[in-house]
């Protein structure tokens, strides 16, 4: 965290990186990132390869988990441009302020992120047409309002500093719900006001315009959090002012009834996604994309559900399951991380699984029987002893012992990766492990790999076909292959998304494998 006024410190940006801060004394440095060139890879090699990789960071809007699943306005228009092109599409989380970096280094192929750009960005960066316009706002509280019943967010480090370096000072009284005294109504008040800002905002050029055309200093402290986190910090009298994209601030007031969202400071703009500058293709593709689709009824649904829906938001918040904020990501963790080490499974990756099999519904029960938080049959129950299907614990535990025992009755011996026995294992849950092995003759039979998952995926989703469930290496008959493949596919696929979210053993895998170089 660094305090400064506009007057004497200059801010340099590179890549949309901050940069050594100069002019004061009193400003901690800041190491310069000398950005990469970047990588040679444009839409003729992704659609090659099959895959487009977007990367982004943690938003209550462009990406998040909710209750088990993926969402977000940015992360569903990706998934319609990468269905359009007809690749796999992939989404990476790295550091806000390091997008850009990993943009060059080609960790992904598409920054999204709410991105706006700068001056100092497009020097090195493509944006595409936007994808919408909004206004950055003041933040600010409203005085009389109670906001007891409130449950407070968590105080970023920098500014439990700050509020500690206050109170020495005796600048402020350490009522973590005082009011502030007098509104701000137009952009000139803001002389000789604090306003924090996430380290990485494109706001503090907005200030430092409006600076030189009013008369007094607006110091600004820059805190390693995001926008929302400081919104809500304003909404509990933690801090005074903030600044954010209207549209953003204005979800939150649907929450924090106490916040005012104004005034506005400076003209709209548009939010919108970054490529590589030697990226002139996919560049052209998404730009097309965009203006074919930005007025449809798709597109405008997307932006209602995540910036104008005030209920879903306060939904969202109110559960406790919105995952990036409060690391759960189901009712049965504690269960997940007590049992999964049972079959030797990162826990996330079990949560994956029940996700799939009943949605976190401790009384699902299927059409054919199954029953629970992970749908065991009950034949299957009765073989393990469970005697209440219902209860979380005993599902769960139940259900471990049976995925042990499909391990090492059928996979332990037979599949040595034990990333693909995963997928043996889950597949043989779903369908049967006769299934499975019937897959694998065909695949050996045919000069397959009956060892490799995907080899043996392509023969379990033809044993749909009379020509393939009637040959001689079939001894299980008929099976509707594309219900285990998928089911495999979907788990593994959304277990991804929660290694990013949730921590598991090591910690969340948010960051890439590459390093900043500084």
């Amino acid at each position: 965290m660094f305090k400064k006024s506009f007057a004497v410190v200059a801010v340099l940006l590179v890549g949309g990186l901050v940069a050594a801060a100069v002019g004061t004394a009193s400003a901690p440095d800041k190491v310069a990132v000398v950005l990469p060139d970047p990588i040679e890879r444009d839409l003729g090699d992704i659609l090659e390869r099959d895959t487009l990789v977007a990367l982004t960071s943690y938003t209550s809007t462009s990406y998040f988990l909710y209750r088990g699943l993926p969402f977000g306005f940015e992360y569903e228009l990706l998934q319609d441009f990468a269905e359009d092109q007809d690749v796999v599409f992939q989404i990476k989380l790295v550091p806000r302020d390091s997008i850009l970096y990993y943009l060059n280094t080609g960790v992904g192929d598409i920054a999204a992120a709410r991105l706006q750009p700068t001056q100092e960005d497009t020097s090195n960066f493509v944006f595409t047409r936007p994808l919408y316009e909004t206004t950055p706002a003041v933040v600010q509280r409203q005085a009389d309002i109670d906001t007891t019943e409130v449950e407070a967010p968590e105080v970023p480090e920098a500014i439990a500093e700050r509020l500690d370096q206050m109170e020495d000072t005796g600048d402020v009284a350490m009522d973590p719900l005082t009011i502030q005294a007098r509104l701000v109504q137009r952009p000139a008040d803001l002389a000789g006001e604090e306003i924090f800002l996430p380290e990485d905002s494109p706001y503090v050029n907005r200030l430092v315009e409006l600076e030189d055309r009013i008369t007094g200093d607006i110091a600004v402290v820059e805190v390693d959090t995001t926008s929302e986190a400081l919104i809500r910090n304003v909404a509990v009298g933690n801090i005074g002012l903030t600044m954010a994209a209207e549209n953003v601030a204005q979800l939150e007031a649907g929450y924090y009834e106490n916040l005012v969202v104004e005034p506005t400071v400076g003209a709209p703009h548009g939010v919108a996604w970054a490529v590589r500058t030697n990226a002139p293709a996919l560049e052209q593709a998404l730009d097309g994309w965009i203006i074919e689709n930005r007025d449809t009824r798709r597109w405008n649904q997307l932006y209602r559900k995540y910036y104008v829906d005030r209920q879903g938001f306060r939904e969202r918040i109110e559960t406790g399951f919105l995952t990036g904020e409060t690391a759960n990501l189901s009712g049965y963790d504690d269960f997940l991380k007590e049992y999964a080490p049972g079959i030797g499974w990162d826990w996330r990756l079990l949560g994956s699984q029940m996700y799939q099999e009943s949605r976190f519904e401790p009384n699902a029960r299927s059409w054919a029987g199954a029953q629970g938080l992970l749908q065991i049959m009950p034949a299957t129950a009765g073989d393990l002893g469970l005697a209440d299907p219902y209860d979380p614990e005993s599902n769960i535990e139940a259900a471990v012992r049976y995925l042990k025992w499909l391990e090492d009755n059928y996979w332990a011996e037979k599949i040595s990766d034990p990333d693909e026995r995963i997928k043996f294992i889950l597949a043989s849950y779903n369908a049967g492990a006769g299934h499975v092995m019937d897959a694998q003759r065909l695949t050996e039979a045919e000069g397959g790999d009956p060892t490799i998952w995907e080899d043996v995926a392509f023969w379990l989703l033809k044993k749909s076909e009379p020509a393939t469930y009637n040959r001689p290496e079939v001894r299980h008959g008929y099976a509707r292959g594309l219900e285990p493949v998928h089911y495999v596919s979907i788990i593994l696929e959304r277990w991804e998304h929660y290694k990013q979210f949730v921590e598991g053993e090591e910690g969340a895998e948010a960051v890439p494998d590459a390093e900043l170089n500084s």
